[in-house]
């Protein structure tokens, strides 16, 4: 991914944290970051969308991949769809750079 394909992705700034739309694609094989589309962060996960398994999933995911504790991230909006806002908690600036530094690593 190039940078002017991070730079697409919304990130907005809040007081304690940051948020970031997120659009999920259940029941894939793998559990992966597969760009940016319309803004969002697109996500493969391998489970389907049953009793709130990709919500779990999802959260897991990024807890796993940002090394943030589950405890912070929530979603805000979009729990019964695949369009979410996800909230991180902490330190804007510092999480800003977690999820360009860990999602987009540069080669």
């Amino acid at each position: 991914m190039n940078n002017s394909e991070m730079n697409k992705l919304n990130i907005t700034a809040r007081k304690d944290g940051i948020s970031i739309s997120v659009k999920v694609i259940p029941n894939s094989s793998v559990c992966e970051i597969a760009g940016i589309i319309e803004g969002s962060l697109k996500i493969k996960l391998d489970c389907p969308p049953v009793e709130g398994k990709a919500n779990e999933k999802c959260i897991k995911f990024l807890s796993d991949i940002l090394k943030i504790p589950k405890s912070n991230i929530k979603i805000l909006r979009g729990e019964t769809s695949r369009n979410k806002i996800i909230f991180l908690k902490g330190d804007c600036r510092k999480l800003s750079e977690q999820v360009i530094g860990k999602l987009f690593p540069q080669k």
